[in-house]
């Protein structure tokens, strides 16, 4: 079974500091005129009818939780910045239901929900391998929210997924990542995120709220690619099933440490080598479990981390 995992309060001070590239106005600073993030939006649209008689449009009661007609807006309790986006339920008081709140990322900003094509295209340069985010749960009942990601090739395909549910009540920012799990190494062209109030299978409660900040699909934030070897080090593929290799094209001389550190921070596997310059390592990595793992690479030269994801 995967496992979430919360950062340590040091961790997080230090992702509260980075970028949040990759995912389009993941920090929720960039808002639109009525006060809803850029980018993001809802998907539930209200169903209207025109009376043939008086005229006048008809459509069922809907209840929001604030005084916008949303269930999607600005929220004024960033974990850094100004904004941060806020996600609830409404309620249709004409069918006595009530209606989970969905945020999706959609591609033009011009927009106001992603209508029949969300997501956003990932670039050929962009490390996507985990959904993280910070979060304030204030749940009415037992709710359960869910975050999902979704990753596709440029033919749309899926090659990708990852999903986090959200649960209890959280006052305060807690933040959580999820590695991707990928069943292809085709290269990623597109991916959708998105944010309900709601998993499959539950029930929604009116007057829940779900307070999402920083979203990000890398470990950027983190700079856990310092690196002090220079750029000629290579490590393939960085989705392996059996044995990584690195590429060390002169820039480790001597003897060099290998170090596999898991998500947890444990070391999970080590090797000293003794080569000469210009060699490629083969390690295998078969045994290790399925997801996130980071290889520190240490010479006298210097160091260097890579991330990989096992198979």
């Amino acid at each position: 079974m995967k496992k979430k995992y919360l950062f340590s309060l040091a961790l997080t001070l230090v992702l509260s500091m980075a970028s949040t590239a990759q995912v389009v106005n993941g920090d929720f600073e960039t808002i639109t005129c009525n006060f809803i993030p850029s980018n993001w939006g809802m998907t539930f649209l209200q169903s209207i009818a025109i009376d043939p008689q008086t005229g006048e449009s008809v459509g069922d009661q809907i209840q929001y939780t604030w005084c916008i007609p949303s269930m999607v807006y600005v929220s004024t309790e960033p974990q850094s910045g100004n904004y941060a986006m806020e996600i609830s339920n409404a309620f249709n008081s004409t069918q006595n239901i009530v209606i989970p709140g969905i945020s999706t990322i959609f591609s033009d900003p011009e927009q106001s929900g992603p209508g029949w094509n969300p997501g956003i295209s990932v670039g050929s340069d962009a490390s996507v391998f985990m959904l993280g985010f910070y979060y304030k749960f204030l749940p009415v009942g037992d709710d359960i929210a869910q975050a999902r990601i979704t990753v596709s090739d440029a033919e749309g395909n899926e090659i990708g997924h990852a999903a986090v549910d959200i649960s209890g009540v959280h006052d305060t920012y807690q933040y959580i990542y999820e590695p991707i799990t990928f069943t292809s190494d085709a290269a990623p062209a597109s991916m959708i995120i998105s944010f309900s109030m709601a998993k499959e299978g539950s029930t929604p409660t009116f007057g829940s709220r779900l307070i999402v900040d920083n979203v990000v699909t890398n470990f950027a934030a983190l700079q856990l690619d310092t690196q002090t070897l220079g750029e000629g080090i290579s490590v393939y593929p960085t989705l392996v099933e059996h044995d990584l290799n690195v590429s060390t094209n002169g820039l480790t001389q001597g003897p060099v440490t290998y170090t596999v550190v898991n998500t947890e921070g444990k070391i999970v596997k080590q090797n000293r080598i003794t080569g000469d310059s210009g060699y490629v390592y083969s390690m295998d990595v078969s045994q290790l479990s399925t997801g996130l793992y980071f290889l520190n690479i240490d010479s006298s030269l210097g160091h260097l981390t890579k991330k990989f994801m096992k198979k």
